[in-house]
């Protein structure tokens, strides 16, 4: 009887897994925007244009591969968001930031770069015949922070701008083929010394789409005048940008695109500059867009379920294991804690929409003495910042529930710059019954030269009416080899949203990287956590 259950069980999770991540016929394109080929494959710009009244957001990072560099490789961040005030026209804006020296030498150094790039810019469809479409977008850009050493230091008022003329045609539903002549215009000079001038291109691009929720696109823009690219000499050369990559939706108005490139601008004017030098050290980047209100649907799971007690109360996450469930669309938890050896914290989680949440975290992790100083990126308050998205959820359907999780933190000190720390996670739950809720926890943080993995796993388990046994423990590899745990209780007041914990660990923190590193004494740790509706974000 219990092996034919866990047969049925296993059958159900595999079907169950395939079919949720959207291994299906693609029919006609989607009715949101995300669904259908991308406005911009990355930074190769396409004639595509939002719909009237769609704002779109969008946020993102690169990374060079860490074995080629002293520490964890370099690292660029961009974000901004359009909005279609028609069905032709959009209003955008664009910023990124990298701050890094060169991968490879240049002229036998590696210079530093330390660039903020702010553009706005505007997009008009001059052409919609269906199939054959054709669009102008026009930036203005400032370098709101210009310091690299090729060009004298810090330096004031660099502007650029750019136009572009992106032409798309599609042969069929799933399949968009792109032009794009532009031009990209620099200041000759900089700082005494030879900058980019201006650059015209022309590039290539093709996105194709799999199944209602997967695509895959590639581009390539080739410089036809001008230099877009720094040699290990110095010179400005020639080179080809490309970029390759795809994109899963997570839900109508969530898209998720992961990407390689060797280029290193992500505005319209700097999508022509390659990564230094030569183009040659190649960057993997994530983008996640979004696309908010209520005209397109929260999920492709249909109507949510009605949420209960329980279910509310397994959205938080445990002491040192996360919970794959995502806070309701429009509901805040505020939490903070207070524990032996120092450590203390705060955390602002937010329902951002359906299988959307965003965490904003401040913790001080403990310090016993014991734990060795290249373990950990800090003894100071640090703040942890990032996403998580949900993709199966079991409380609607999906055989288990399951998300991943992204937290860039770094330490709060005056006149420090601070230790950067990159931490992702994965979160998988399966509710055996009302009462039992097991968990696993995969984990990797990393930084300047310490790699840290995890594999956690936990169970929730209710042991009478809102009150609940917690009980966790982690395997940990690569530069940490001694395994946390941690084990508790929690109880939920009558007050809706308001719950008490009480646990003991050794791990030094109840986030992030803190919760893969182990010291000798056993924390003891209370949190109360509360949450509020927001009735005006639904």
């Amino acid at each position: 009887m219990i092996k034919a259950r866990l047969n049925t069980a296993a059958r159900r999770m595999v079907l169950g897994t395939v079919s949720a991540l959207a291994l299906l016929p693609y029919g006609a394109q989607g009715e949101a925007p995300l669904q259908d080929h991308p406005i911009r494959l990355v930074q190769f710009e396409t004639a595509n244009t939002l719909p009237k009244g769609v704002l779109e957001l969008h946020v993102g990072a690169m990374q060079s591969d860490p074995r080629l560099s002293s520490a964890t490789g370099n690292q660029g961040y961009f974000g901004g968001g359009s909005y279609a005030v028609s069905d032709r026209l959009s209003f955008g804006i664009d910023f990124s930031s990298y701050r890094d020296p060169t991968v490879n030498p240049i002229n036998g150094v590696f210079p530093e770069f330390f660039l903020h790039d702010l553009a706005v810019w505007a997009k008009y469809g001059l052409i919609d015949q269906g199939a054959f479409k054709v669009s102008a977008l026009a930036s203005v850009e400032q370098f709101v922070r210009f310091d690299a050493s090729l060009w004298g230091g810090v330096q004031s008022g660099v502007t650029a701008g750019a136009l572009k003329i992106p032409i798309s045609y599609s042969p069929s539903e799933r399949v968009q083929l792109h032009l794009t002549p532009a031009v990209s215009v620099f200041p000759e000079t900089v700082g005494g010394a030879a900058f980019y001038g201006v650059i015209a291109s022309v590039g290539a691009g093709a996105s194709f789409k799999a199944t209602e929720r997967l695509g895959f696109y590639g581009a390539v823009d080739v410089p036809v005048s001008g230099g877009n690219t720094i040699s290990n000499t110095g010179a400005f050369v020639q080179q080809p940008v490309w970029t390759v990559g795809g994109r899963f939706n997570v839900t109508p108005k969530i898209a998720l695109d992961a990407f390689v490139t060797n280029g290193v601008g992500l505005t319209p004017a700097t999508s022509i500059w390659t990564h230094w030098p030569d183009g040659e050290p190649l960057l993997v980047g994530v983008q996640l867009s979004f696309t908010p209100g209520a005209r397109y649907p929260d999920s492709f799971r249909g109507p949510a379920a009605p949420v209960s007690p329980r279910q509310a109360s397994l959205q938080q996450d445990g002491f040192t294991i996360e919970t794959a469930d995502t806070l309701e669309p429009g509901v805040m938890a505020l939490r903070g804690w207070y524990g032996s050896n120092e450590n203390y914290g705060a955390g602002l989680s937010f329902g951002i929409d359906r299988d959307f949440q965003a965490d904003f975290l401040l913790e001080h992790f403990a310090n016993d003495g014991s734990v060795a100083p290249a373990l950990t990126p800090t003894t100071e308050l640090r703040y942890m910042i990032g996403p998580k998205l949900r993709l199966l959820d079991q409380n609607n359907g999906d055989p288990f529930s399951l998300a991943a999780r992204v937290l860039f933190g770094r330490q709060i000190e005056s006149n420090v710059g601070g230790v950067g720390v990159f931490y992702a996670s994965l979160q998988a739950d399966y509710q055996l019954n009302e009462r039992v809720t097991l968990r696993a926890n995969p984990q990797v943080a990393a930084f300047g030269n310490t790699e840290v993995a995890g594999l956690g796993f936990g169970v929730n388990f209710e042991l009478m009416d809102r009150f609940e046994l917690i009980a966790e423990a982690t395997a940990v590899g690569l530069d940490a080899t001694d395994p946390t745990w941690a084990a508790g209780a929690r109880y939920n007041l009558r007050n809706p949203g308001l719950s008490v914990d009480l646990h003991a660990s050794n791990a030094i923190g109840r986030n992030g990287i803190g919760t893969m590193i182990a010291q000798d004494n056993t924390k003891f740790s209370v949190q109360l956590t509360k949450s509020f509706d927001i009735p005006f974000w639904r």
